[in-house]
This record gives structure tokens, C-alpha cells and sequence, in this order.
């Protein structure tokens, strides 16, 4: 595996890449939320889809061209995250291959999030390379913190499926988890040299991997300019700051 770039943006090179989301009900506030980025601190805006379902089949892909437009060159990812990985849509894995079919479609995005424990996800992930469009393969455990040889080998198993990303996001019980995350993710990217990376651990406790994470091996870390998408995101501009602190101290 290898880089990955995006209108200008390389993940897997240089510092840590700030992701950015924007959490809408409707394509409206959707190009609201985005006019916020210009100049900002963020390297690529995160358009979540799932919240902007409830207005509409129609809605996200309309919210991806506004967004589109509000945001000129910046890269945008979009992602669909359904209920059974913490986020807001509750759909079949026939409705989620239907719609994330229809993005690819649409020509807006830059990367697409394909969550990798769906049915389709392989077939999506072959749809979204015949497109010429970089795929995060995502897992999300929003209740534990796996075993740190059972990240490894998510990570590891994500990059031999075909990922051009391939991203973990765990529940931290305490500091020491978040520990774990940051050995698996250090270990993953010895095993898998080139493969970009994205780990963190949410909440309070693994506030620091998402700081720090590029330390390890994570390529990107998410952060806020506005409202959030997982819990303990810090705000996007102090996180760039301490990224581009950890690239001038070789980190």
C-alpha cells in the first residue's frame, strides 16, 4: 500500500492530517457549517451523511455538492455511519450499498468511509476503486477497547482486504487502554509499511491518542470546528497546533 492524496492533501506523509466534521440536518446547514472552514486548520472536511437522511433520501447528496461549493479545493470525505457503529442511521446493509453506490456516483467526494464489517463492503470498496476514489476502511467499538492483538490484526486485516485507509476508533475504560490502542497502532504500522493508518481512542481517557497519535503511526486525527462526531475530539485549531509541535520535535 502506499499515500494517499487528495486535491493536494497526502495522508501517510508529513504531519499528522486534521479531518474536520460537519454534522448537518439539512444541506442548508450543511454549507453553513462548511463556510466556517475557510482559512481554518482543517486539511480535509468530514461531510456526515447519516444525520441528513431524516430530511430526505435526496438530502446528502445535495448537502455533498452545497458542501462542495462553500469549500472550493479542500478535500472532502464523506461517511455514512450507521447505528451499528454509533452513528445516526439505522439502515439494511441493502439501503447502505444503495447509497453509498449513489455517492460514488455523484462525483463530490474525495474519500468515502466504508464501514469494513458490512456485508457489501468488499464490493463497495471494488465500486469505489473502479471510480478512482480513496477508500477508509472503518471499526468502530463504541462500548470496549479490543485485546491489543485483536487491533493489530483489525488494522492488519483491513490493508490485506484492499484499504487505501484503514481506520480503528475504540472505547477507552481508562488511560491504560488508551496505552493499548497506541501500541497496536505502533505495531500495526511496523507490520504494514506505507499502509496510512487513522486510530484513535474516544472519550476523556484517550484524549492524548488523538494528540499524539501520529507518534505511533496514525496519519489523521479528528478535530472540531463546531459541533463533533465522536466523543473527545478536541477543537481543530489547538490540534493542529500540537501536530505541527510534534513534526518540528521529530516526532
Amino acid at each position: 500500500m502506499a499515500k494517499v492524496t487528495v486535491r493536494g492533501v497526502v495522508l501517510g506523509e508529513g504531519r499528522c492530517k486534521v479531518i474536520a466534521p460537519i454534522m448537518a440536518a439539512t444541506a442548508r446547514e450543511a454549507a453553513a457549517q462548511a463556510r466556517k472552514f475557510r482559512g481554518g486548520p482543517a486539511d480535509i472536511a468530514e461531510l456526515r451523511l447519516d444525520p441528513l437522511l431524516a430530511a430526505g433520501p435526496e438530502e446528502p447528496e445535495a448537502a455533498l455538492a452545497a458542501v462542495r461549493r462553500e469549500l472550493g479545493h479542500l478535500p472532502i470525505l464523506a461517511t455514512v455511519r450507521t447505528a451499528a457503529e454509533g452513528g445516526e442511521a439505522d439502515l439494511t446493509d441493502q439501503d447502505y450499498r444503495a447509497l453509498l453506490l449513489r455517492l460514488m456516483a455523484g462525483g463530490q467526494a474525495d474519500l468515502l468511509d466504508i464501514e469494513a464489517a458490512r456485508p457489501s463492503s468488499d464490493e463497495l470498496l471494488a465500486a469505489a476503486h473502479a471510480a478512482h476514489l480513496p477508500v477508509i476502511f472503518s471499526c468502530h467499538h463504541f462500548d470496549s477497547t479490543p485485546p491489543e492483538a485483536e487491533m493489530v490484526e483489525t488494522l492488519c486485516q483491513m490493508s490485506r482486504r484492499g484499504a487505501d485507509i484503514a481506520k480503528l476508533a475504540v472505547m477507552p475504560r481508562d488511560k491504560a487502554d488508551a496505552a493499548r490502542l497506541l501500541l497496536a497502532t505502533a505495531r500495526a504500522a511496523a507490520a504494514l509499511p506505507g499502509q496510512p493508518l487513522i486510530t484513535m481512542a474516544m472519550g476523556e481517557a484517550g484524549l492524548v491518542t488523538r494528540l499524539c497519535g501520529s507518534a505511533f503511526g496514525s496519519a489523521a486525527s479528528f478535530g472540531v470546528i463546531g459541533a463533533g462526531s465522536a466523543p473527545g475530539q478536541p477543537e481543530a485549531a489547538a490540534l493542529r497546533r500540537v501536530v505541527e509541535a510534534c513534526l518540528e520535535a521529530g516526532l
